[in-house]
């Protein structure tokens, strides 16, 4: 329901609780007499029991209506239609006639009324008859300007008191009624029209030169406090200014197109006036930069003040220039910095530059976390880092030497802190060239170094664990950096050269050295290590046996050329076996198995005959040993073991000239007997220099057990023909054993010149000449009850080591023509390229051929007449 408008300017003095309308003030027209008729006769119509007739009363708060009944019955009436108040002209002019107010206090009675009272005229079929409310009130309408200029007056001064910071004299509710009843006169658009103009004059002029002044002598960050001082001030009181029109905030500010609401309107004013002042502006801008400088450090002696910081940026966020003038300006002032830093940090090592450039990163990133920056300004000022500090200062991050130093000297750090800084731009993988760099060249000198050629798998299983840390920890297991280790390694693991430790050939030593150091490890387990492999005490050796496996295949993996691999350790295997070396038969059968998963059946065939050979040989020992305990010949012959190995499966091993003593020389032709009678037509070759045998020796001082070569055990049995104080020459014991110099000179060594010397040797010396004179050393001693003595003829010498190699390269020529001729043979005529290429895939499995020996094996075809050279750079077959 709304006021009446003569109501509301009138509005004094006492007013009735329980209805809207006013009793008559002094000064105020009475009413009329004509309302007083029209209560009469609604009352009157109420007495006659109308179900239609409506109470009216001074205090009913629908004190002014018509209703008409059929009307309402059927269709609702607007609450416009149903007020009426008095002062407005009725809508219904052509129903409702206007009556003058009686000249006197007497009731008059209207016609119309009377009509719609009688009962005896109602009629249900026609319906009620309209009553109809005449507008009795009559009379000029109350001017609202003085009401309005006195509410004014009172909320100007109420406003220039809390601009002050004062409190206003009126309370804060009669304000607010009274800006609340102007509002409802309408008047809403002028008052909010005074109120923007007030706080304009306040802002743009008191606030603003206050703050002008104030900025004129201080600094940057001076101007700064002052203004997010102002505006925290002029915040507070905008609260207050809308307490008071709240009422004009909410019911005309909030819907309207022309006037914003009283907060948004103050927070304009405060930037349009004061932020925007040219004065002004700048400063505060640049104090916020100077604040950021202060909190980097780059300002030496420069205070920081997060809070102040904190407070402007909120401060550019309330206003909304955050992304229209603070954020360029401080993308713009960071780049100076950055660009002048790096230009600075640049000139020093690698490593010292991307630790303080990744340190740089994250204290920039954290402070936009930290001082609640947009996500805009983190996402701009990474771009900006990432462009000054990495893609222009490319070539100081992918120097290949400070690169390589890094990697030699182990600062596993500083390559993960550069390979996060490429990684930002996706220049990970440019780390490929200086990767494969360092480790061809590490990897090259520990294969080619002579020197400490016995541990060069000690020492590529180092740098390949070394490699492995630096591709998963620093490099994040890039995929590319991942490709190019594994060809890298593959590279020089298979580089070659020409040397004497080669025997003259091109053959890779890796695969050599493979094989050597597992003979080791299988032949001397955990023993065999270095201490430097043995990090800590190991609970189960055959775990760590099997770990050292897996570790050393990974190697082998690595090698392309792996008939030099078989080879030599197919000979180490040999020893192993025939000597009872082995540490673990667990061991050599799982390296076995690996081998076998690794290149195929046919690589391990020949080994794993070697093993059904020595079960075989022995089954045959056990019948052998039987047969002699059944015919008594067990105390007349010496204790013989015997291994028949089949010459297809084991290593060639040349015959050695050597007359055995006549006991062995027996038990040997014992035998040979027992073997033939069982198997007819096999031959057997008695190769001794792999034999070995355990002597009694008794000496003055104690008698000892000897573990000897068949060669030495031949020497030092010619001894006992010899009188105490006697010699032999070397003349005379080689005449009686048959041994040829090198063979000789090497077992009389091994008695006479190492450690244990259970011979003497006139004159004395460690080289053996064939004038020398060897004797019994009686005054021999040792603590030890069982000496076994060093077995020279059964470790391999360089003579055997450069056979071995002679043998490979020769291998490789025959296998490389074989596929040559099965190549020629199915396609009859090929080109050179392709020739080449088809070979090298076909050999790929014994290793990568170079094509300058392809070629060298296609001329000696071409001379055996196999293929002959056709137009065009081909090559024709020869069926």
């Amino acid at each position: 329901m709304q006021p009446s408008t003569g109501d509301s300017e009138q509005r004094s003095g006492k007013r009735k609780s329980t209805g809207k309308r006013k009793l008559p003030e002094q000064g105020e027209p009475s009413q009329p007499q004509s309302q007083r008729t029209i209560s009469e006769l609604l009352s009157k119509s109420k007495s006659s029991h109308d179900p239609l007739s409506v109470h009216s009363s001074p205090t009913s708060k629908r004190s002014r209506f018509s209703i008409s009944p059929s009307e309402s019955s059927s269709h609702p009436v607007s609450p416009n239609k149903m007020y009426n108040f008095a002062g407005s002209p009725s809508k219904n002019s052509a129903v409702c006639a206007r009556t003058a107010p009686a000249q006197n206090s007497a009731p008059v009675k209207s016609q119309a009324f009377n009509a719609a009272g009688r009962q005896g005229n109602f009629s249900p079929n026609v319906g009620a008859k309209k009553l109809v409310v005449k507008n009795l009130r009559t009379g000029p309408r109350v001017n609202h300007e003085p009401y309005f200029d006195k509410i004014w007056s009172q909320l100007d001064s109420a406003l220039s008191d809390i601009f002050d910071g004062k409190k206003p004299s009126l309370s804060l509710e009669e304000l607010y009624k009274g800006a609340e009843n102007v509002c409802r006169q309408d008047r809403a658009a002028l008052l909010a029209k005074k109120v923007q103009s007030r706080c304009k004059d306040y802002v743009a002029g008191k606030l603003r030169d206050n703050l002008v002044a104030r900025s004129g002598g201080g600094t940057n960050v001076d101007t700064l406090r002052t203004v997010i001082e102002a505006w925290s001030s002029w915040h507070s009181r905008l609260i207050t200014v809308r307490w008071v029109f709240y009422y004009l905030d909410q019911s005309f500010l909030l819907h309207s197109k022309e006037f914003p609401v009283i907060h948004e309107m103050g927070l304009i004013q405060f930037r349009s006036y004061v932020f925007a002042d040219p004065s002004l502006k700048p400063k505060v801008l640049q104090g916020a930069c100077d604040l950021i400088s202060v909190d980097r450090g780059e300002e030496a002696g420069g205070v920081s003040d997060p809070s102040l910081l904190r407070a402007a940026i909120e401060l550019f966020h309330n206003l909304d220039v955050y992304n229209s003038e603070f954020e360029p300006l401080f993308i713009s002032s960071t780049g100076k910095f950055v660009t002048a830093w790096a230009a600075r940090e640049s000139a020093n090592s690698l490593a010292s530059y991307v630790e303080k450039s990744h340190g740089l990163i994250e204290s920039e990133v954290a402070r936009c976390g930290f001082y609640s920056l947009n996500r805009s300004t983190k996402q701009k000022l990474s771009e900006l880092l990432d462009e000054t500090l990495i893609t222009q200062h490319e070539d100081v991050l992918l120097q290949q030497d400070q690169v390589v130093n890094l990697m030699r000297s182990g600062n596993k750090s500083a390559l993960k802190q550069l390979y996060g800084l490429l990684s930002r731009r996706k220049l990970g993988g440019e780390l490929q060239t200086a990767f494969r760099s360092y480790i061809i060249e590490e990897g090259s000198g520990i294969v080619f170094d002579e020197e400490h050629e016995a541990d060069m798998v000690v020492r590529l299983l180092a740098f390949k664990q070394q490699l492995d840390d630096i591709w998963t920890n620093s490099f994040s297991a890039d995929s590319e950096l991942g490709n190019t280790l594994r060809k890298a390694f593959d590279t020089f693991m298979n580089l070659t050269k020409k040397s004497e430790s080669t025997g003259g050939t091109d053959n890779s030593k890796t695969g050599e050295m493979i094989a050597k150091y597992l003979d080791r490890l299988l032949k001397g387990g955990l023993k065999a290590m270095t201490p430097g492999q043995q990090d800590a005490p190991l609970a189960d050796e055959n775990t760590e046996i099997q770990r050292q496996l897996d570790q050393v295949l990974d190697l082998f993996r690595s090698v392309q050329g792996k008939a030099v691999f078989e080879a030599f350790y197919k000979n180490d295997l040999a020893r192993r076996l025939l000597m009872n070396r082995s540490a673990s038969d667990e061991a050599e059968k799982s390296m076995l198995v690996r081998l076998k998963k690794e290149c195929g059946a046919s690589f391990t065939h020949n080994l794993e005959s070697m093993f059904k050979d020595m079960d075989v040989a022995r089954d045959e020992m056990a019948a052998y040993n039987a047969l002699r305990a059944e015919t008594g010949k067990d105390q007349n012959l010496v204790d013989l073991n015997v291994s028949v190995l089949s010459a297809a499966s084991w290593p060639t091993y040349p015959d050695v000239p050597v007359r055995i003593p006549q006991d062995v020389s027996k038990a040997l032709a014992d035998y040979e007997k027992f073997y033939h009678g069982k198997y007819n037509g096999r031959k057997l070759t008695w190769k001794h220099q792999l034999a070995h045998s355990q002597l009694r020796a008794h000496f003055p001082k104690g008698s000892k057990s000897l573990v000897v070569s068949s060669f030495q055990a031949t020497v030092l049995l010619l001894f006992n023909e010899v009188s105490d104080g006697e010699s032999l020459s070397y003349s005379q014991i080689q005449k009686e054993t048959g041994l040829s110099d090198p063979e000789l000179k090497r077992t009389l060594q091994s008695l006479a010149c190492a450690k244990y010397r259970v011979l003497t040797k006139k004159p004395k010396g460690k080289e053996v000449e064939n004038t020398d004179e060897f004797a019994y050393n009686a005054g021999f001693e040792d603590p030890k009850l069982r000496i076994k003595i060093n077995q020279i003829q059964l470790k391999e010498t360089k003579e055997e080591n450069k056979t071995t190699h002679e043998r490979v390269a020769a291998d490789r020529h025959y296998e490389t023509q074989a596929a040559i001729v099965r190549i020629m043979k199915s396609r009859k005529t090929i080109k050179h390229s392709e020739l080449i290429a088809d070979v090298i895939a076909a050999t790929r499995s014994r290793g990568t051929l170079q094509p300058a020996d392809i070629k060298q094996n296609i001329e000696k075809l071409i001379e055996k007449d196999y293929m002959e050279r056709g137009d065009g750079n081909t090559y024709n077959y020869v069926a």
